[in-house]
């Protein structure tokens, strides 16, 4: 289970990369730490480090908001197409499409990270497969 929501945080992130141009120039000093942040967590998660729930909550209390205002911001966009498209224009009419979709891809993955962060998923794994030093444990042999 967290190999799978660590590879999804990598993933997603890719999928955020073009976040950076939608909201500007000026925005790439925020974004795009936030991105390498999402890498650097997935890869945390597919390594099963043990302090990953703390981290977890934290950068999806932050992911949740951004990616309803994504959607929030694509919506506006096909609204403004569409006005435009009633005056003459209609030009990249459905480009408010990427970032709604961008916006419920990165919405679903916070929704399914906190519901993984306030489970018991993240301990199970950590404390049964693997011992402190990283080999895994071995069943006790039948006599």
């Amino acid at each position: 289970m967290q190999v799978i929501l660590g590879v999804a945080h990598i993933l997603v992130a890719i999928i955020l990369l073009p976040t950076v141009f939608f909201l500007g120039f000026f925005s790439i000093p925020t974004i795009f730490p936030g991105l390498t942040w999402l890498v650097i967590l997935g890869f945390r998660l597919c390594r099963g480090h043990r302090a990953v729930r703390t981290a977890l909550r934290l950068t999806h209390s932050v992911l949740a908001p951004l990616a309803a205002l994504l959607v929030v911001y694509g919506t506006f966009c096909l609204q403004a197409a569409r006005r435009s498209a009633e005056s003459g224009g209609g030009l990249l009419g459905a480009f408010g499409l990427i970032p709604i979709v961008m916006g419920v891809v990165a919405g679903g993955l916070s929704v399914v990270s906190l519901c993984v962060a306030h489970s018991d998923a993240l301990m199970n794994r950590s404390a049964t497969e693997q011992s402190p030093s990283g080999d895994r444990l071995k069943a006790p042999p039948e006599e």
